[in-house]
């Protein structure tokens, strides 16, 4: 019987030790295999590489997520407009849908907590099966039983038992403990959804960003090739003149560096413009490669007053309103802990059950009242409360602190915005006089009475108003929306009153 006993736990160690490497190794071994990740990358990889998606409150793990359908209305032949841009960005950014999917994680804590309040069900059933019943003797007077008659022997538990226990438990909420853990819970998820508009807005804000920054990129290309056709013109003049000697040579190779260096500056301007484009793709949730054909614009923005922009500021402001709502939960927080310190009260009732016949009934209610009382002997619970009432002071301060910060940045996107669309007015009215001052100086280069240097730099002057008329409306649009964004007001509505 030992030899036996000692053979089979040899091999019952040999078949742990064999099948348990996940357990004793460090890195382990089970779970997903190489090939397993490696199809799991390559499905991540194909849902990053589509085009904008619809994100489902409740994804499979696994699952490629969905290609959006077409925007209702729009024509996909046309550039695409902001307006289009913001509604891809809604379906297909992944900073959103990660928000989003943090959203619905906060709402299930809630529940959670809520849960608390309802009834709790516990059961637990057994069978157990014993080696032998268990008897015991019963000792008798003598002279009671009949001559001949055995002792008879009183079975108290039989060889196999069955055995079911239930019991249900109503919390009873006099103190306000849960209530307060509701509201602390309910709190977070509202701070949780400011942060979801937060982030909604920041993403909204790269896509303005983006589509104006490579708006920008090609208008400055354009620039570039004028002020690079403008060069090659003056090379070949100063050239011919060169050849005839009514320049030095100096004069060439002034006019020939400088081609040379604006052809160059063409080849960063393609790679601002891919880049640009990489950056708008990415943000929209396009493929990044894709081709982005984009509508151009003319109107300039309208701008608040600093109050105007203030006050809503203070209302609307997400970031602001996530530290008001992380406020009350870490108050309420506080209060549910105080509360813990007096006795938890509860309810309920259960049935047990047994197979056993030996005692009679075999199953048998009950009902019961009574309390729990943590007197915090181990100063646990004091040093939660102290930390839960510091980290609402902090809050406090942050909060205050993120006032003055909304002020100046206010403050700032207001008077930039004005300061670009002033010099957009500017360069406007100046673009004319620039084109002019080219003009002449190429006749008098012509003539003889200026040189080469004076033509570059009345080049290089048209050269910067066009630059600053083809950048300064997009980045005034651009950082009207940063104000838009501070002010918490949906950015979607800016592109339809600038529509209007």
């Amino acid at each position: 019987m030992r030899a036996d006993a000692r053979v089979c736990a040899l091999v019952l160690a040999c078949v742990l030790g064999s099948g348990c490497a996940w357990f004793t190794r460090p890195d382990g071994d089970g779970g997903w295999d190489a090939e397993r990740r490696r199809e799991e990358m390559a499905r991540r990889q194909s849902a990053a590489a589509s085009p904008a998606t619809s994100v489902s409150t409740a994804p499979d793990a696994g699952a490629t997520p969905d290609v959006a359908e077409p925007i209702p209305g729009r024509d996909p032949s046309r550039p695409m407009d902001l307006a289009d841009a913001l509604v891809l960005a809604s379906r297909g950014n992944r900073r959103i849908a990660e928000a989003r999917q943090q959203l619905l994680a906060s709402a299930e804590r809630v529940a959670d907590v809520r849960g608390r309040f309802l009834p709790s069900t516990a059961a637990q059933a057994r069978y157990t099966l014993y080696s032998s019943s268990q008897t015991t003797n019963v000792e008798f007077p003598d002279g009671l039983l009949p001559p001949g008659v055995p002792k008879p022997d009183v079975v108290v538990r039989e060889a196999d038992v069955g055995t079911v226990n239930a019991t249900v438990y109503f919390p009873l909420d006099f103190t306000g403990e849960l209530r307060h853990t509701l509201e602390a819970a309910q709190a977070g998820y509202r701070g949780e959804r400011a942060r979801v508009w937060a982030t909604t807005l920041d993403e909204q804000l790269a896509v303005v960003q983006g589509y104006f920054q490579l708006l920008e990129a090609r208008r400055l290309r354009a620039v570039t090739e004028q002020t690079i056709a403008v060069y090659r013109t003056q090379v070949g003049i100063t050239q011919a003149r060169f050849d005839q000697e009514r320049l030095t040579k100096n004069d060439l190779l002034t006019v020939q560096v400088a081609l040379l260096t604006a052809e160059q500056s063409l080849l960063a301007r393609d790679l601002a413009i891919e880049q640009a484009r990489w950056s708008f793709n990415q943000v929209v949730g396009v493929a990044v490669n894709d081709p982005a054909e984009l509508a151009d614009v003319s109107v300039p923005p309208e701008i608040p007053t600093v109050e105007d922009a203030l006050a809503r500021t203070y209302a609307h402001n997400p970031i602001l309103l996530s530290l008001v709502e992380e406020q009350q939960r870490l108050e309420a927080t506080a209060v549910a802990l105080e509360r813990s310190r007096l006795p938890r009260f509860g309810a309920g009732g259960g049935v047990d059950y047994s197979s056993m016949d030996i005692l009679t009934p075999q199953q048998i209610g009950s009902g019961f009242a009574g309390f729990t009382w943590d007197l915090g002997t181990d100063t646990r619970r004091e040093a939660q409360i102290a930390e839960a009432r510091v980290l609402a002071e902090k809050n406090r301060l942050a909060t205050e602190r993120q006032l003055r910060d909304l002020e100046a940045a206010v403050r700032a996107a207001q008077l930039a915005t004005a300061e670009r669309l002033a010099a957009y007015a500017t360069a406007r009215h100046a673009l004319g006089q620039a084109e002019e001052n080219l003009r002449i100086r190429e006749q008098q280069f012509d003539v003889g009475r200026a040189q080469s240097d004076d033509v570059l730099i009345a080049e290089r002057l048209l050269a910067e108003q066009r630059a600053t008329l083809a950048t300064a409306l997009y980045q005034a649009h651009t950082r009207r929306a940063a104000l838009q964004r501070l002010m918490g007001q949906p950015i979607d509505d800016l592109i339809a009153s600038n529509r209007g």
